[in-house]
């Protein structure tokens, strides 16, 4: 019977070191991988140079960029750079991230990364951790809430190698298109952003040889940026598993000593 009780006391005590690990991440974001394969027709094909009108305000029908053209109902400041993307659907959404509307995307994985996100070079595949892109060329979708406790002032910063967009409850805040090295990107200047949650999406992609990389920041006080609801990191699973390990091992050891 002591053994038992000794047992189940170290273990508490263990589980509850092992507890705050699983906290919700404040100022984070959640991330998706995605390979595009190197046979993609807009690989080594885009304009080259640095852009800031290549996508529309809103986020298209499928939650995804959609490209700024006449084609698909642009009427001024229209994106012109040739040669324009070719991976678009009906409704001019690009489908870089996309493996259900692009048979050379491919997920990779899911994790969550920490603000500021800076990996500015070598930011290849497999979920950004390849050397190169001689198997593929790196996208993401980063994605998380914003808690905003009251109305105050916000601001983003951008920076990409090739193109990275921003959307804040599905409009445009950081506009950067085309094929560059690591740039600086367009974002709306500081407003007012009013309380309550509103949903952040930063597009990334990677489409010419040679490098690869992405920057994005928020810039606020008293703003919580978290993934969404029920993204557990690798760790955290693993630790979970542990856990349930050792309430099994008490189980079993209290049984033995009956």
């Amino acid at each position: 019977m002591k053994l038992t009780h000794s047992i189940g006391r170290t273990l508490g005590f263990l589980l509850l070191a092992l507890a705050p690990v699983a906290l919700v991440h404040a100022n984070a974001l959640s991330i998706t991988y995605y390979t595009i394969a190197t046979a993609d027709q807009d690989v080594n094909h885009l304009a080259g140079g640095s852009f800031d009108n290549e996508v529309q305000a809103q986020l298209g029908p499928n939650g995804l960029p959609v490209l700024n053209t006449a084609a698909y109902g642009c009427t001024s400041n229209c994106f012109t750079a040739m040669p324009l993307p070719l991976d678009v659907t009906s409704t001019g959404e690009l489908t870089w991230w996309s493996p259900a509307l692009n048979s050379n995307v491919t997920q990779t994985g899911t994790g969550v990364v920490n603000l500021p996100f800076n990996v500015p070079y070598n930011f290849f595949p497999p979920n950004g951790t390849g050397s190169n892109d001689s198997r593929g060329f790196q996208s993401a979708i980063l994605s998380g809430v914003l808690s905003v406790p009251s109305t105050q002032t916000i601001s983003f910063s951008i920076g990409a190698d090739d193109a990275a967009f921003a959307y804040l409850d599905g409009t445009v805040v950081c506009n950067l298109g085309g094929v560059h090295p690591i740039t600086a990107g367009t974002c709306v200047t500081p407003f007012s952003i009013s309380a309550g949650s509103h949903q952040l999406d930063v597009f990334f992609v990677d489409l010419n040889a040679v490098q690869s990389g992405l920057t994005f920041d928020v810039t606020t006080t008293g703003i919580t940026t978290v993934p969404p609801a029920n993204v557990p990191e690798p760790a955290e699973l693993g630790l979970f598993g542990l856990g349930l390990a050792l309430i099994g091992l008490l189980v079993g050891v209290r049984r033995r000593c009956n």
